[in-house]
């Protein structure tokens, strides 16, 4: 008898099969694939259960599955992730926007209001998560990202039209500053660098370790190379009211705070706890 492979039983079929190959949240991830193959919101997918997809939604269903039981990131799957409640289209040349970066965001959003900041910087901006969602909060504030990537500016181009920024975004291939104009000065520097040891990259889970771009991930022997880079080279490029907001590993805010103070070119470096009570975010102000 040739089995008939409604929505309901393509869930509870991969919802079973993801679990034994040890998928963390095997329905959930069976509900955003489905959706995906099906075009379809998840939420539809509940009125839809006697549904039966067509051939081609069932072969681009299964290549789906394949692809995740081998730890490939559902984001790169899908092309999706969302991010401070947008959509932000992504690949494998980009890291993966984390909801511990919408704190970076936050601060950076914070910030741009209260000191009625007009120009900033994402460097290292990858997909343009930060650039975009800067732009799209802050009516005012004109950005900057910057990338080693060209993949990566292409994107960022692509999500910034997407989400109606794109006349107030603007992306650059380059590595750190080094693409920008002499004289060019920001209200305020964010970025969310590399900050993982050498030793640990090959210690993350399968699914970052494999798939995500390790020039996104290895911040060097201890971790905090592209802090003290940027550190370094942002004074040049900061307006004398600027800031620098910095993402920074669960361990690494006093370190990144004493990179701060030990340059001579900021006050006050301040900490911020992201949701998981962990300083996530480090910024500091420009002295005059």
């Amino acid at each position: 008898m040739t089995t008939t492979w409604t929505v309901k039983r393509l869930l509870d079929w991969t919802t079973a099969y993801l679990m034994e190959n040890g998928i963390e949240s095997p329905h959930l991830e069976a509900e955003i694939l489905l959706a995906h193959a099906l075009k379809m919101k998840r939420i539809a997918l509940y009125t839809s259960f006697e549904k039966t997809p067509s051939p081609e939604e069932l072969t681009l269903f299964k290549d789906m599955i394949q692809r995740r039981v081998k730890k490939e990131p559902i984001a790169y799957i899908t092309g999706v992730q969302y991010f401070m409640s947008l959509e932000f289209k992504v690949n494998s040349s980009v890291l993966i926007p984390r909801p511990d970066t919408e704190t970076l965001v936050e601060v950076g959003i914070d910030l741009a209001k209260k000191h009625d900041c007009r120009l900033a910087a994402d460097v290292g901006t990858g997909s343009g998560a930060i650039a975009v969602s800067l732009a799209k909060y802050v009516s005012s504030l004109n950005v900057t990202g910057i990338d080693l990537c060209r993949e990566a500016v292409r994107l960022a181009e692509e999500n910034a039209r997407q989400l109606g920024v794109s006349e107030r975004c603007s992306f650059m291939h380059g590595n750190l500053f080094e693409c920008l104009e002499q004289g060019i000065k920001f209200d305020l520097v964010v970025s969310n660098p590399p900050y993982i040891p050498t030793v640990e990259v090959d210690r993350l889970d399968s699914d970052i370790k494999m798939f995500e771009p390790k020039y996104a991930l290895d911040g060097g022997t201890d971790g905090l190379d592209y802090f003290r880079k940027i550190i370094a080279a942002s004074p040049s490029y900061l307006n004398p009211t600027g800031f620098l907001a910095l993402e920074v590993g669960f361990d690494q805010a006093e370190s990144v705070k004493k990179i701060l103070d030990a340059s001579g070119n900021f006050e006050g470096p301040r900490a911020v706890k992201d949701l998981n009570d962990i300083e996530r975010v480090v910024y500091a102000k420009i002295k005059n």
